[in-house]
This record gives C-alpha cells, structure tokens and sequence, in this order.
C-alpha cells in the first residue's frame, strides 16, 4: 500500500502542473514561434519584422534556441507536447531538490512537492521560463557533488550553454555557484573562536579556484551564439531596467494585487523552520544564505515563488519527517486497524485527486484555433479572425499591449506597434523604453496624433468594461476591499476617448473582449 500511494503522489505531482499548464496560454508563444519558423528556414533573424515601431532595428532574442525547440515541436506533433515538455521540467526539479537535500524521495517529500506546487500555479505556464527551475536545481546538485568528487565541475559549462540558449535565466547559476563562493570566503575571515556556531563543510582551496575557473570558462563559452558578447548585453540591460517591473504583473512584489498568499504562507513557515535550523546547527550558513537570497527575490518579483517552493519544500518534508518520527513512538497509532484506515483514506483520496487533474488536462494541437482556450486567457480570438477575414493586405496596428504576441501569429499580415520582446531593453530615442512610451500614447492627449503620423491603419484595445475570467480570490477582496474589483478592471483610456470623438476613427468592431476602430482616412479597403 505505501507504494501505491507513493507512485499516486509520483504521478500527481506531474499530473497537476500538466493540467494548469495545459489551460492555460503565454500570449507571448507568437513570437516564439515565428522566430523559431524563420530560424528553421535558414534565415535567422537578426532585426525585427513583426512592429512597424522597430521595423528594421537590430535585436538580441535570448531564448533563441528555444524558440526553434518550440517550433519544432509544435509544428511536428502539436500544442499538446509543448504542454508535456514544460511540465516535465518542473516535476524533474523538484525531485532533484529532493534527492539533493533530502537525500531520500519520500511519500512525505511528495506530498510536501504536490503543496508547494499547488501554491504556485498562477506561475505555470507553457514557456521556456518553465525549463529554469530544473538548471537551478542542476546548478545546485552540481556544486553538491563536487565537493566529493570535482569531476562534476565539468559539466557546469556544457549545461549553463544549453540553458543560456533556452532562456535568460542563465545569470542566476552564477548567482547560485558565487554564494557558495562568498560564503566560504566569509567564513575563512571569521575567527576561528565563532567556527564553532556554523555547521559547514567548506569549500577546499582547490575546488573554489576551480569554480573560479569554470566560471570563466563558462563566461566565454556562453558567447559562442548568434549575438556573440550581444547576448550578455542584452541580460545585463534586462534586469538593469526598472520600469517594466512596475507594469508587468509577474515582476511586481509579492505584496502587491494580486497577492498569491498561498506560497508566501508556505515560504514564511519555511524561513522560520530555516532559521531555527540553522541556530541548532542543522543548516549550514551556504544553505541558509541561499534560502534568504530567495525568498528576498520572492517578494520582491511574484515571479520569482516557484524557486520559493522548490526550497521550501526540503524545508517543510524534513520537518514533516522528524515529526513523523515522533507520532510513531505513540502506542494508539500503531494499532493495525488506525494504519489500514489511514492508507485507504490516504489511496483513495489521491486517486480522487488524480482523476480530477487528468480530467482538467486540456488536450488541443492547434491553439490559434481553440476559442476556448485562447478567451479563457483574455486574448481576442474573435477580434483577430475579424481582422483576418476582412482584412488581407499588409497593415499596421496599434495594439493592446499583452496582445502583442498573440497578434504576431494569429494576424500575420499586420505589423504591431509592440510586443513582450521590447518589454524592457526596446529605447525609444529620449531614452525611455518602448513600455513607458506605449503608456504614454494611450494616456496623454497627444497620443493618438502620433498614431495617424505613423500612418496606422488599425486600433485594438481591451474592451473597458471586460470582466476577466479570473476574479479576485477572498483573500485578496478581504485584504484590499472594495478596491479589488477596481484594480481588476481597466478604466477607459485618453486614446480611446479620444477615438470616440475622432472624425478619422471609426470603430468596426466590438465584442466583449475588445474594440477595434479603422482609419478611415488610410486603412486599406
């Protein structure tokens, strides 16, 4: 029976990513793929093609290789296994943490896993960013085993290649290896007297200098790409702007709306139990510091949870285990009666659960074609097949901002103002990014001038009055009121009531999800 409800747990802790990943849709996935197309053609694609902002304008796409992976795949077999890929990578770290600092993969360990992920499902997604917390863990088991055997070391340059190709995320395996760096470094200056109150197996002298030279190695061999040196400066510019952190959900603080309590509840219980490891000496300070570095990364960008869960974890299942250890010394529950009960209680409810993930996994090949899927995601399904029956000629439009890529796909024949690749390194020529300026436009008065100077010859815009799918949780109407309902709903814009009064605009379309006004001075007929 313990191993029946150990392959349950095995199974769901794949089964519920799968499922969320499998309903929900990166509108971001149009770019990836008409990269990932033009790439396999042969024709890499060094400028931008999709806006008319940027047209022609030299660009760095740091997940280039992943965006031919996707393409491949989704062109050979279909949505489906892009949905199978992204979600394996999350269940495969989260074992690995497991067998890293749990040393063990328990039925214990797996329901800590199923929780932790359970609590981080607003962040599950079919994108390359899913790849990223199996090379943090990779990065982690690495360093482990190499202060056994440094041979493990070699495998550092070859895997941080690989991932510097899938996605940006790449700068934070050196994060990771340089904090067990400081860390030695720290306690090599401390007196030997205060030794005494850390638990830590330090790095020998060979090993950090090795480190320090695999990281070197590491630093060149990740130019070898299609940008060359490009690919650093683009990462450096990335995380060095500030402004799209403050307008895109996921980079916003942990504290914000919408607030993801579930994982912040689960992290706090974790740091404490940390902490208290620590002073008992069961945590080394290397772990200590890697768990608070973390967890202030978490609050500080929602999107950052997802390595809060896979932390917190090993935190919560060994703490779970000791306390295990101690109701097993308790006479009642070892009655053979309590045990059969528990473990049919314990079966049948994880098979309940089972059905009811695989019941929810949402099986489609072709997105651009799935109604359902792309409105329970806010895109405009509806609007853009308006825009592609009736409109064949090449045109321009100004778009909704988070429709961008979704656009790039699903209308070809239009070039868009703006996408999720110029969301923070794109400049406009005063200095401020293709974001600020795009809020700009839609709030000043001026804005709507500087579309008819650009010749548009189409408008697409959120609906003001759309009621999103995913409404404000209890928590977070108890927490934020009233105001929760305001902040879930978009007010109308200077542009569009500046569209309203416009003899030059007229809106053709309009559904419960957007608007669509055509210049009727340039808009081909």
């Amino acid at each position: 029976m313990r191993k029946i409800i150990f392959y349950l747990l095995l199974l769901l802790n794949f089964l519920l990513p799968l499922a969320i990943i499998s309903n929900s849709f990166d509108g971001d996935l149009g770019w990836h793929l008409r990269f990932g197309q033009a790439l396999h053609t042969g024709s890499f694609p060094y400028t931008d093609t999709y806006t008319y902002s940027k047209y022609g304008s030299p660009w760095t796409n740091h997940e280039w290789g992943g965006d031919w992976l996707f393409w491949l795949i989704y062109s050979r077999i279909g949505y489906w296994w892009l949905n199978l890929l992204t979600a394996l990578p999350i269940t495969l770290a989260f074992l690995l943490i497991g067998k890293i600092f749990s040393k063990k993969i328990t039925s214990t360990f797996l329901a800590t896993t199923l929780l932790c992920q359970w609590s981080i499902t607003h962040i599950f997604v079919a994108r390359l960013a899913m790849f990223t917390p199996l090379f943090a863990a990779l990065t982690f088991f690495l360093i482990e085993k190499s202060k056994n055997n440094q041979r493990w070391l070699y495998i550092i340059p070859p895997m941080f290649w690989l991932w510097s190709i899938l996605h940006g995320s790449w700068i934070l395996g050196f994060i990771i290896l340089n904090i067990y760096l400081a860390t030695t470094l720290v306690l090599k200056i401390i007196p030997k007297k205060y030794l005494y109150y850390f638990n830590e197996t330090k790095l020998t002298n060979n090993l950090i200098y090795k480190i320090i030279l695999i990281q070197t190695i590491t630093v060149l061999l990740i130019i070898i790409n299609p940008y060359g040196i490009k690919i650093w400066q683009e990462i450096i510019e990335y995380f060095g702007q500030n402004y799209y952190k403050m307008h895109t959900t996921e980079w916003l603080p942990s504290y914000t709306f919408p607030i993801f309590w579930k994982i912040l509840v689960i992290q706090t219980i974790a740091l404490v139990f940390s902490i208290y490891g620590f002073i008992k000496k069961k945590l080394s300070l290397t772990h200590l510091l890697i768990f608070l570095a973390f967890y202030y990364a978490a609050i500080a960008y929602k999107r950052q949870a997802i390595f809060m869960a896979l932390l917190s974890a090993t935190v919560l299942a060994t703490v779970i285990e000791l306390i295990q250890l101690e109701l097993y010394k308790l006479q009642f529950l070892n009655d053979n009666i309590i045990k059969k009960s528990f473990y049919f209680f314990s079966t049948s409810a994880l098979i309940i659960l089972s059905l009811y993930y695989f019941s929810n996994i949402h099986f489609t090949n072709d997105i651009w074609t799935d109604k359902y899927l792309s409105e329970k995601n806010s895109f405009p399904y509806e609007a853009t097949n308006w825009l592609q029956t009736n409109v064949k000629q090449p045109i321009k439009i100004f778009n909704y901002f988070s429709w961008g890529g979704y656009l790039n796909w699903a209308t070809p024949n239009a070039l868009v103002y703006l996408d999720g690749r110029g969301t923070a390194t794109w400049m406009k020529e005063n200095n401020k990014t293709m974001l600020e300026h795009y809020h700009e436009i839609i709030n000043n008065p001026e804005g709507l001038k500087e579309i008819e100077h650009d010749q548009v010859d189409y408008i697409i815009l959120r609906q003001t009055n759309f009621i999103p799918i995913a409404k404000p949780d209890a928590i977070n109407e108890w927490i934020f009121g009233k105001e929760a309902a305001k902040i879930s709903y978009s007010e109308k814009t200077q542009l569009e009531k500046d569209l309203n009064v416009s003899n030059n605009w007229q809106k053709s379309y309009s559904d419960w999800q957007a608007n669509i006004w055509k210049n009727i001075n340039h808009a081909p007929r």
